[in-house]
């Protein structure tokens, strides 16, 4: 049996005025955006409206206007940490494992003095991780047909019990409105809370793929390297002796065929670890031992 329209209309009202108290307006140099409260203290929201902002923010909610500053950010993520200098109620997360495409969702923002809030459904969510433009790793891709409005960028993607699916951002896929699963919110902010940024391992190079010649694939059973175009001095690559033209096969125990499988091994777990590099060089397979740095 379907749900009567009124009873419908009272479980989406209740949400907005449940999950809404934890909806806040950031306000920075520009026109003000949304944001979630993580803690009864911190506030996530999108790093990138956030990005050319100096010192203290404001951060409203019913009836109340916070001071706060960033204390975190990500990039590679679009999510940033709000520290706030007073409480205010945090939201309830779910990290979406029975979520279906079809489920009825809500998209909450306060662009101004109150929460607004659009209804859709859940149009699209993948079953594995995938990488931003910018390295960073999304645990599902999770999308809506819920209206984004002007402001709703750093607010919550509810379903019907109250609980925030995640957060929306407009900062991934030009053009395009996503939502961030409260799974990476969860890795993300212990990183930012810990270290104010998400860590990465690097080796200072730039490469790009390249596909071998015959002869090449004879020797390295291989069919496509990724070609150093340029060495940072002082680099932990650098310093183990990887020079400009090499054809870069293996890091560690991870084929690299492309720079996303790079990004995918370059993890902050791995920041200090001695890794093999696999590599083609004048006509030779070397393998090199390069320490992994932090990403600066």
């Amino acid at each position: 049996m379907g749900i009567p329209g009124s009873e419908l209309s009272e479980v989406l009202s209740s949400v907005v005025g449940s999950t809404g108290q934890s909806v806040v307006r950031v306000q920075g140099r520009r026109r003000p955006f949304s944001g979630i409260v993580w803690s009864a203290n911190q506030v996530v929201t999108v790093h990138h409206a956030l990005q050319h902002v100096d010192g203290e923010v404001i951060v409203g909610a019913e009836g109340v206007e916070l001071k706060a500053k960033v204390k975190g950010s990500d990039p590679s993520t679009d999510l940033a940490l709000l520290e706030l200098d007073g409480p205010l109620p945090p939201a309830t997360f779910d990290d979406g494992a029975g979520l279906k495409v079809g489920n009825l969702v809500l998209r909450l923002g306060r662009p101004g003095q109150t929460v607004r809030a659009t209804a859709g459904i859940v149009g699209a969510q993948g079953k594995l991780p995938w990488r931003t433009h910018r390295g960073g790793e999304i645990d599902r891709y999770l999308e809506s047909d819920a209206a984004h409005q002007p402001g709703f960028s750093g607010g919550p993607l509810a379903g019907l019990d109250g609980k925030v699916l995640g957060m929306t951002t407009t900062g991934l896929l030009r053009g395009t409105s996503l939502t961030v699963p409260t799974l990476t919110l969860k890795r993300v902010v212990a990183q930012l809370q810990q270290y104010g940024k998400v860590r990465h391992s690097y080796l200072g190079l730039t490469m790009q793929p390249l596909a071998l010649p015959d002869d090449v694939k004879q020797l390295t059973g291989e069919e496509v390297g990724l070609m150093v175009i340029a060495v940072e001095k002082g680099g932990p690559a650098a310093l183990a002796g990887l020079s400009l033209g090499d054809l870069v096969l293996h890091l560690g125990d991870a084929t690299v065929k492309t720079v996303e499988d790079l990004y995918a091994y370059l993890l902050g777990d791995h920041v200090g670890q001695q890794v093999p590099v696999k590599l083609f060089r004048q006509g030779k397979v070397l393998t090199l031992q390069v320490t992994l740095g932090a990403r600066p």
